[in-house]
């Protein structure tokens, strides 16, 4: 009788094994952390061209331009992530997303939208890394 218990037991412990194995929880392209992944990444960049975009395609005039030019390299940026961010492809094993959504930029009165891409990868080990794709213009 003593050997059936056990044997149930392990049954039952490989089962659980098995199943919550199975549910390791995807990356996503909408969660807070990656989110806040995508705008460090984007402040990180020194020479991010959608900053330099903003300031150079001013719709205040060529004098201004030139002063906003100026300005834009004393005033930091302030960014915005467009409020959906969606998956456009998953990996076989679930555990890399590839992402697309707009982010601004703005400085003073500038501001300019691009649709941002990037990925989201998972590790066997639970932690999350995140790389954005150069902006093309």
């Amino acid at each position: 009788m003593r050997s059936l218990t056990s044997r149930s037991l392990v049954c039952w412990t490989l089962l659980f094994l098995v199943v919550s194995s199975g549910c390791i929880a995807a990356p996503e392209c909408d969660s807070i952390e990656t989110r806040k992944a995508v705008l460090q990444f984007v402040l990180d960049d020194g020479n991010n061209p959608l900053v330099s975009y903003a300031a150079r395609n001013s719709t205040t005039g060529k004098a201004s331009a030139d002063a906003t030019s100026q300005d834009s390299k004393s005033e930091k940026p302030l960014y915005q992530l467009g409020q959906r961010m969606v998956t456009t492809s998953k990996s076989k094993d679930k555990l890399t997303v590839k992402c697309s959504g707009g982010i601004s930029a703005a400085v003073g009165d500038i501001k300019a939208t691009k649709e941002v891409t990037f990925t989201v990868q998972q590790s066997s080990d639970g932690t999350t890394s995140v790389s954005v794709d150069p902006f093309q213009f």
